[in-house]
Order: C-alpha cells, then sequence, then structure tokens
C-alpha cells in the first residue's frame, strides 16, 4: 500500500537512500521488511527514481534466469520487487538464487511472515548478502514529528489520540494527521475518529474472507493463539499459524494482537452480528474449559454482546477485584447475571466510584423488598445513606438509619453511628453503637469504629451550657484569664485524643490502598480536618491531609479550608480556582463555596464578594446543616450580613445553631462557630446577640478549653474595643493569641478596629503596624497533601507587599483604606493635612494609580487594609 511518507521517521530509511544516491559498482541488496501501510511501496519508489536519475534500468518482476541481458558487457537491470509476499513459491525460490548471484542489485519489500519457509529463506539470503530493513510502527512520541515532515502541526493530546486509534500505522496516521489539520481546532478529535473509522473500514472491504474471523478474535483482546485457532476456527496447525502471520502483517492489527477500536464496529458490520457472536461465544467457551479467560477479555465479550452464564458469573467474581467494578458488573448484567442478587455490589461499586444518582438508583429499590437479607438491607442503607450525607442531606441519611433499626443494622452499626452523630441524634448514635460487641472488629468495619469513637469524643465531652439568657456581660468583659473548674483539660484531651484517632484513620483512608472497602457516608480525612480547623489547629489539619493525591477533589477543598483558616489565603484561592466546582459532591460544593466567600470577605473586594456570592446561593436550598457544614455556614453567614442578605442564608444558619443546641454545645465544633456568631452580631452592630455565643465561650474556656479560652479573650476586647475602651498591651496579647490559632485576617481585623477607636494617635499607629506585623509575619502552610520528603525546594520568599512604600506611607495607605479624611490622617500621625496629601501623591505615583479608585483597588491587591475591611 503506498501512502506518503516521512522518511526521516523510518529507521535506516536515509541510509539507504544515502547508498542509492552514491555512485558505485558494487551491488546493493536490500529487504525491506514491514506491516501494510508502514511505507514500503514509497520508499520503493523512491529508490527506483534514484536509479533511474544515475541511469540504471529496474524491473518489477522477477526474472526466470540469468540470461545474456545481464552478462558482462551489459549493465543488469535493478529488481524491486514489491509485495514479495505475494509470490508463489517458485518465484521466491528463484528470486532467492538472483541474490545469491549477488551480481544485481535488488530491493524487494514484504510483509513480515514468519512462518512461511520460503520468505524466510530469502530474508537469510538477503542478511548474508545485503541489509534487512525492518520499518516498523510509529511510536507515540514519534507521530508529532512525523507531522512536522508533513508539514502539519497538531496538539499533543491529538496525537496521542491519533496512537491510540492508529497503532502507529503510517497509513493511518497520515489519514488521521489530514484529518485533524482540515477540522476546527475543537473538533479534531472528532474528525480523527470519523476518519481512521473510514480507513479502517478501506481495509477491511480489502481483506480476504478468511482472515475476517481472525480479526473477530482480535477484537476481544484475547491475543493470537495457533492452538486457540484450531479449535475456535475449526483449521489445521499450519493453516493457523499462517492466519496469524497474515493478520499480524496487515494494518489493523497491533503488535499486542489487538484491533484498533475505530475498526471494531465496521468488521462486525461486515461480518454480521450472528457469525460475529458465534465466533466469540466459541473463543469464550475454548477460554473456560482450557481455564485461560482473561478478566478484559471477558469484559469484551460481555460488552460486545456475549450471553453466557459462566460468562456472567466470571464477572461477578471479578468485579470484586478491580477498580472499574461498575462496568464489570454492568456486563456480568449484559451476560445474564440477575439484576436483583448484584444491586447491592453494584451501588456500592457505583458509589465508591462517586456516581451517586446510579448508586441509588441499584440499592433504594432494595430497601423496598421484603425478601432481602438482613445483611444485604443495611448494606444498601449504608449505601443510600452516603450518598445522602455526601450530597449534605444528613437528616434524610439519619432517617434511613432510625427506619433500619439497632436490630438489623449489623455489622454497619459505625456508618449509623456516624451519621446520627453528624445529624445531631446522640442518642440514636448512641443504641446503634451499643451493638457493636456483637461484630467482629473487621478491616472493612475498623475504620467506621474509629471514626465513630472519635465523633462520640467529640461530641460527648461538652457539659451542659449554662442559661445563655442570664446575665452574662460582666463574667464576659471581666478582665483576666477565665478560672478553670475543677475537671479543667477534660474537654480539651477527649477533643485532642478524637483528633488523634481521626487522623491516624485519615492516613489510612488516603494512603496507599485506603480507597478499597465499604463505601461509609464520609471521609475519615473531612472529619479529621474540620475538626481540627474547628478546634483552631490548621497545622494537625494539614496532617490529616498529608499523603493524599493532588487529583482529588474532595482532599483539594479541604486543603483549600486548611490554606485559608491557617493564615494562606494566596494557597486556598490558587487551589481553589483550580477546581471544577459543576463536578463536585453538593457538600463539598459548599464547602468550596465557603473558601471562594471567605477569601472575597478578606480580601475586601465587594465585587468579588458579591459574585462568590451569588454562585453560591443556588446551593442553599440542596444542603442541610450538620457537624460538617458549620464552617462554611458561618463564612456564608458574615457574608450574608455584609451583602444585606440575611435572610437567604438564614435557615441554615438556625439549623446549625439547632445542631449545637441538641449536641449541648460541644466546644470542639461549637467554638468556631460562637466565634462566626459574635462576628455576625458586631457586623449588625447587636450587642445582645453578642452575649449567648460569647457566654458559651467563657464556659468552654473554664472548663479548659484553650481554644476557647483565645477566642472569648479576643471577644471580650473586641467588645471592650467598640466601646472606646482599648489598652495596646491587651490588644496585642489577643492579636498574637488569634494569629497563633492560625485567625490571621482575625487577628488583624481585631488590631485595625481597636485602632480605630483609640484615643490616642501614637497608640492608634502602633495598632495598625501591629496588624502588618501579623499579616507579614503568617507564613504559608506547607501544602497538606504533599510528604515532607516529595516537597520540592522551597521557592525564595517575595518582597512584602508594602516594600515599595516608605513606612510612614504604609501607615498613610492604611488609614486611607480606612476611609479617614487627610486632616483625620494628619492627626493620628501628627502631621499636617497637607503633608498626607504629599504622602497620598507619591503613592499614586509609585504605584502608577490613575485615579481614587484605582489607588484604593491597587492599594488592596498588595495586601494593604485586607485586615481591615
Amino acid at each position: 500500500m503506498s501512502t506518503t511518507i516521512a522518511f526521516a521517521s523510518l529507521p535506516g530509511a536515509r541510509e539507504v537512500l544515502r547508498e542509492f544516491d552514491t555512485a558505485t559498482s558494487r551491488p546493493l541488496i536490500h529487504l525491506i521488511r514491514g506491516r501494510c501501510g508502514t511505507g514500503k511501496s514509497t520508499l520503493l519508489a523512491a529508490i527506483r527514481d534514484r536509479l533511474h536519475a544515475r541511469g540504471i534500468a529496474s524491473r518489477a518482476d522477477v526474472p526466470l534466469h540469468d540470461g545474456p541481458d545481464i552478462g558482462r558487457d551489459a549493465a543488469p537491470a535493478a529488481l524491486i520487487i514489491d509485495d514479495a509476499h505475494t509470490l508463489e513459491p517458485a518465484a521466491l525460490e528463484r528470486l532467492r538464487a538472483v541474490v545469491e548471484s549477488g551480481n544485481r542489485t535488488i530491493v524487494v519489500a514484504a510483509r513480515p511472515r514468519p512462518h512461511d519457509p520460503a520468505l524466510r529463506a530469502l530474508a537469510e539470503a538477503v542478511a548474508r548478502r545485503g541489509r534487512v530493513l525492518e520499518v516498523r510502527a510509529l511510536g507515540s512520541a514519534d507521530i508529532a514529528p512525523f507531522a512536522r515532515e508533513l508539514g502539519m502541526t497538531v496538539p499533543r493530546s491529538v496525537t496521542q489520540h491519533i496512537h491510540r486509534q492508529t497503532g502507529g500505522i503510517h497509513g493511518g496516521v497520515v489519514t488521521a494527521l489530514t484529518a485533524a489539520c482540515a477540522a476546527r481546532l475543537d473538533a479534531g478529535i472528532a474528525a480523527v475518529d470519523a476518519a481512521v473509522t473510514n480507513w479502517a473500514r478501506a481495509l477491511l472491504d480489502r481483506t480476504e474472507p478468511d482472515l475476517l474471523e481472525v480479526l473477530v478474535v482480535a477484537a476481544t483482546g484475547a491475543g493470537l493463539d495457533p492452538g486457540e485457532l484450531t479449535e475456535v476456527l475449526g483449521v489445521d496447525h499450519a493453516t493457523a499459524w499462517d492466519l496469524i502471520d497474515r493478520a499480524r502483517a496487515g494494518a489493523l492489527v497491533t503488535d499486542a494482537d489487538l484491533l484498533p477500536a475505530p475498526a471494531v464496529a465496521p468488521l462486525r458490520t461486515l461480518v454480521g452480528d450472528r457469525r460475529f457472536l458465534a465466533v466469540q461465544r466459541r473463543l469464550l467457551e475454548a477460554r473456560l474449559d482450557a481455564g485461560l479467560l482473561r478478566d478484559h477479555t471477558a469484559l469484551l465479550l460481555a460488552e460486545s454482546g456475549v450471553r453466557e452464564p459462566r460468562l456472567a458469573e466470571f464477572l461477578c467474581a471479578a468485579a470484586e477485584k478491580t477498580d472499574d467494578a461498575v462496568r464489570y458488573y454492568t456486563a456480568a448484567v449484559a451476560a445474564g447475571a440477575d439484576p436483583r442478587a448484584v444491586a447491592v455490589r453494584w451501588a456500592e461499586a457505583a458509589a465508591r466510584a462517586g456516581d451517586g444518582d446510579t448508586a441509588l438508583r441499584l440499592a433504594e429499590p432494595v430497601l423496598a423488598r421484603t425478601d432481602v437479607p438482613d445483611a444485604d438491607l443495611a448494606a444498601a442503607v449504608r449505601i443510600c445513606a452516603g450518598v445522602w450525607t455526601r450530597r449534605g442531606l444528613v437528616q434524610r441519611a439519619a432517617q434511613l438509619y432510625s427506619w433500619l433499626g439497632a436490630q438489623r443494622v449489623g455489622a454497619d452499626w459505625a456508618a449509623g453511628a456516624a451519621v446520627q452523630y453528624l445529624a445531631g441524634e446522640v442518642e440514636a448514635a448512641t443504641v446503634l453503637s451499643a451493638t457493636a460487641d456483637r461484630w467482629p472488629p473487621t478491616a472493612a468495619t475498623a475504620r467506621a469504629a474509629l471514626m465513630v469513637s472519635a465523633l462520640g469524643r467529640s461530641v460527648g465531652a461538652a457539659e451542659p451550657a449554662a442559661d445563655p439568657e442570664s446575665d452574662a456581660a460582666p463574667a464576659f468583659l471581666a478582665a483576666g484569664e477565665p478560672a478553670a473548674d475543677p475537671a479543667a483539660g477534660e474537654s480539651r484531651s477527649a477533643a485532642a485524643l478524637a483528633a488523634a484517632e481521626l487522623i491516624q484513620a485519615a492516613r489510612a483512608e488516603i494512603g496507599p490502598g485506603g480507597a478499597t472497602g465499604h463505601f461509609l457516608p464520609c471521609t475519615a480525612a473531612s472529619i479529621a480536618t474540620l475538626l481540627c480547623l474547628s478546634m483552631g489547629e490548621p497545622r494537625r489539619a494539614a496532617d490529616a491531609l498529608r499523603g493524599g493525591s493532588e487529583q482529588d477533589p474532595h482532599l483539594l477543598v479541604l486543603a483549600a479550608w486548611t490554606a485559608m483558616l491557617g493564615g494562606d489565603e494566596q494557597g486556598a484561592g490558587e487551589i481553589v480556582t483550580a477546581l471544577d466546582l459543576a463536578t463536585l459532591q453538593a457538600r463539598d460544593r459548599l464547602l468550596a463555596h465557603g473558601v471562594t466567600v471567605g477569601l472575597a470577605r478578606r480580601g475586601g473586594d465587594h465585587a468579588a464578594l458579591t459574585r462568590a456570592w451569588e454562585a453560591a446561593r443556588p446551593l442553599f436550598d440542596d444542603v442541610t446543616a450538620d457537624l460538617l457544614a458549620l464552617l462554611p455556614i458561618g463564612e456564608l453567614w458574615l457574608a450574608a450580613i455584609r451583602l444585606r442578605d440575611e435572610a437567604r442564608v438564614a435557615t441554615l444558619v438556625d439549623a446549625a445553631a439547632d445542631l449545637l443546641q441538641r449536641l449541648g454545645y460541644p466546644p470542639a465544633w461549637a467554638n468556631a462557630f460562637h466565634w462566626y456568631a459574635i462576628q455576625a452580631a458586631i457586623a449588625r452592630e447587636r450587642p445582645d446577640e453578642l452575649l449567648p455565643p460569647a457566654h458559651r465561650l467563657k464556659a468552654a474556656a473554664q472548663a479548659g478549653d484553650t481554644h476557647a479560652a483565645i477566642l472569648a479573650d479576643a471577644g471580650r476586647t473586641w467588645v471592650l474595643a467598640l466601646r472606646g475602651e482599648v489598652d495596646h498591651d491587651t490588644v496585642a496579647a489577643a492579636v498574637r493569641r488569634l494569629a497563633g490559632i492560625g485567625m490571621i485576617w482575625d487577628a488583624g481585623r481585631l488590631a485595625s478596629e481597636a485602632a480605630l477607636a483609640a484615643a490616642e494617635p501614637a497608640m492608634a499607629t502602633a495598632l495598625l503596624k501591629l496588624a502588618r506585623t501579623v499579616r507579614a509575619e503568617a507564613r504559608p502552610q506547607p501544602r497538606p497533601m504533599r510528604s515532607d520528603a516529595a516537597m520540592p525546594p522551597a521557592p525564595a520568599p517575595a518582597p512584602a507587599p508594602g516594600t515599595i512604600l516608605s513606612e510612614r506611607e504604609r501607615e498613610v495607605a492604611e488609614l486611607v483604606l480606612l476611609g479617614l479624611t487627610y486632616r483625620e490622617i494628619g492627626a493620628r500621625l501628627y502631621i499636617s493635612a497637607k503633608t498626607v496629601e504629599h504622602h497620598v501623591a507619591r503613592i499614586r505615583r509609585r504605584i502608577g494609580a490613575g485615579s481614587r479608585s484605582e489607588l484604593l483597588s491597587m492599594l488592596r491587591a498588595m495586601g494593604h487594609g485586607s485586615l481591615l475591611v
């Protein structure tokens, strides 16, 4: 088959052509051997042209004998023989004799037929007298250079697709490249598929009929074995070898004895469904009888339409040990398996693969059946509850376990108890946990049991809160550390132990082999990370994620939260910007929107905050409140107040408050939400709403919770600052403590609010400087999903945002962003309003701002004022 070719892509082709370009009296003898479509004929044509250019005649047939025309007085004509594999044995023997004589130039092209004695003898003769050039298919990396030689350029993704579709055969590659270059950039893949399919169909139309059934065998991915073909096709051993040689020498069987995907449908059309399936069924029987059926071959046979009970049984067994179990169960049902019998296992596989819709479609009908064993019923509940939980509908999942009951939950007690804890139903979780001693702690249930134990500790250590309606203001606003009660530290130690257990479970979950096992309602990584963040331990949250895949969207969302609450807002923004939020599960989408809204709020960009809020709003009707949703609900609450759209998120906020009340306000989960409530009261200028969460923080602090103590102290300092009672040392201590638990933005905001309220300009300036210092000292956390050994060298630190401005100019910039007039700024800094105006003009020149609005935007982008919004 002749085709356009780029000779630089053929190993040895340029050397061969160079030999024929050089004048020599020595006869040249070459055998060019390669599969159909690899450019042999085109190379022969190029050699013939070079010989003619040197005045050497050529002939394309094998002479019957060495006659006078090639004697001493006449230059012998060169033999240029194409498709030598089609010659009769006698002609091949004559050609071998001419080669052995060595008195003329001979170039022969042939397909490889290793079991043809005559062709093998010819090749041995050429190897003794000259050279055998093997022309092979192009590798994936060869296609781009090959395209450039032909004057074509296509993207790397298209070249890889072309190789997968053609197996690297030059003829198919040229066809595909031509189609890709003629199509629009976004339609290149589709154009390649259509062109390669047409190319394969044309080749099949010219294929010998006795080879078609061999190609059917190749289409199954079973390989080509002569012993097997004798049984499947009913031929003798020699014929089987001949068929295999011919099939492998064609363009449609790859080096791995596979038929390219675009050729399967045309082949099936050509041979007909009945004949196609008959060959595949005989192949299946031969493989099953010999015990040689491979998983992938069985899968392709079932997907082709072969129905056989033994095949269905084989696929069900294979599904238990593969990562692509959904496809195997689907194929098993297509092969004749009872869908009701495999529904639970199929649903579990779909849930693990992230296909919640399929999991629910398969598992929910099981709940309505009366003939289902309790173990299968409990598994179906676990799967449905897991899907609903990951979609942010924990209450619905909890109702499923309430319906199932402790008598039927069986070994899935831990999954049920975890759901009930997340929903705030401690009593229901306790009832399910009471059945734990009936079941062995197997590997399948150990992780869930560990999660339940940790959740129980994290929510069960809280003492009933004092009446928040009592007069808590004097105690809350009193100076000094809260006094610890006799049981101090018990709550904190229980939460710390819970975090340790969850981190242990998370590392087992995201480590090698951690993705296997039962599909659980939530991941240990999510509980561990969000618990640590709620407890004010962002570094520990990063530890929970370390070693996880940087391609897992679920872990990336958690990493974004860890970065934001750890002070690395830039890192959080980079992570969440790279995510496709539309593809996330509802809970992960809520978390991602919480990050985008939180970053916009911290950045002081009202337009960005509005965009982030509008993107998040549609989700509010799709999720409910649970323990893992408290942080994003808190962020969304503050954004709603800022945008005066609080009613839109009020239902979620009220549900979160009710959840914490049912649980008795466990500090490990409640402290962070109390802080959001305090910030909400401050933003709404409602001091009466500030007292209940402040009192609960103080109560937790008195019980020995250091996180609550830091937040209570910061809240007290904030309220005093709003009243105009500012003490530099008290504010500085509160700011440093907040920064110590990763709340960099809140720390800077407290310092700036105190600066605004300070009566003395010197104190105001010192507090503004403290806000900048806290921000500058914040260091990004290590990317949580990389081990320390795998982390690349840290880049050199970038200069601080304000280094292009002087110290005085930075002070002026901060106060300008606070909205103060030049006169007010001057009064604070002990300079005249005219001097302030000169500073502002100099700042505008240094940063290139053309207007006041552009000045404000650029200062915020440089990091100024983001702590003051």
